[in-house]
């Protein structure tokens, strides 16, 4: 993917049309090809802080089916700004060019070159090319509990109420929604995406509530919450397997050295978890058990 720089554009006045690694301390990380699935998670290791950017609320991530390097960086938890950093290197000197649009929360992913994201306080969903630098599907998430409604107000809750994830399958979405076939509590859905025309291919209901988790990440199909953002030592306490259908508490042990940790994206390529820890970018080494 090949982005000139010093180049920007406002998406304002846009409709929507219908071996890399981290070069600080991840040297001896394998990387193994997107689509292989490792087994069950044996812990996830103590973080390793690799910059300090930006606001408290942000998120920062890579494109895991790209051969480049780059580094994609939101700054705050709403504004209209991506950023894009070529490597780690020019990221901690702060050489940057960004590429506006409207945004809200820390649950964006990068993904074959596209940006997926969600509309600042809305129901909607985007994905942006960002080799052609237009919205190149949108879609609206009907049954969504959006922020926009009366009855759930906007206010940060330490992690977005629509996020996107990536995993060696592909895209993912986690948002809360009302439970139609019950008593029309909200519970909160995970839906398996077309990365192309951002169509639901398969969604579950979790057990999951969003007053009871912070973060939450896709790992071969296994949805994982952590239960605090501000806590120095929280706990993956809730999984949900979409292979079987099936809940877990696998109780493993995640830590917020900064005790702020807005964002947690797992990158599938690397095999690392990506965290925004209060201004402090983190990356967590995943351990499988076989």
């Amino acid at each position: 993917m090949t982005i000139l720089l010093n180049t920007s554009i406002h998406l304002a006045s846009l409709k929507p049309s219908c071996t890399f690694q981290i070069k600080v301390h991840l040297q001896c990380l394998s990387v193994l090809p997107i689509g292989t699935c490792k087994d069950t998670i044996a812990t996830i290791a103590e973080p390793l802080t690799h910059n300090t950017y930006g606001d408290k609320e942000g998120a920062w991530m890579k494109d895991p089916t790209s051969n480049g390097n780059a580094i994609y960086v939101t700054n705050h938890y709403y504004g209209d700004t991506l950023l894009e950093f070529s490597n780690m290197e020019t990221f901690k000197q702060g050489i940057n060019f960004s590429l506006p649009y409207s945004w809200a929360g820390t649950g964006h992913t990068v993904y074959r070159g596209a940006l997926y994201y969600n509309r600042a306080f809305s129901r909607d969903i985007i994905r942006f090319d960002l080799r052609l630098r237009y919205v190149a599907a949108w879609s609206t998430l009907h049954d969504a509990v959006s922020v926009g409604d009366a009855d759930f107000p906007a206010s940060w809750q330490g992690h977005s109420d629509i996020e996107f994830a990536a995993d060696e399958s592909g895209v993912w979405l986690v948002y809360p929604s009302l439970d139609e076939d019950g008593f029309h509590a909200e519970v909160i859905t995970l839906s398996r995406l077309n990365p192309h025309n951002l169509l639901k291919e398969r969604s579950w209901r979790t057990g999951l509530r969003r007053q009871h988790y912070g973060n939450c990440f896709m790992i071969c199909g296994v949805l994982y919450a952590v239960d605090s953002i501000g806590h120095a030592h929280a706990n993956v306490s809730y999984a949900f397997d979409t292979h079987t259908q099936t809940q877990m508490v696998p109780s493993l042990a995640l830590v917020n050295n900064y005790m702020y940790t807005v964002q947690i994206e797992y990158n599938p390529k690397e095999r690392v978890l990506y965290g925004w820890d209060n201004g402090h970018q983190v990356t967590y080494e995943v351990k499988f058990a076989y």
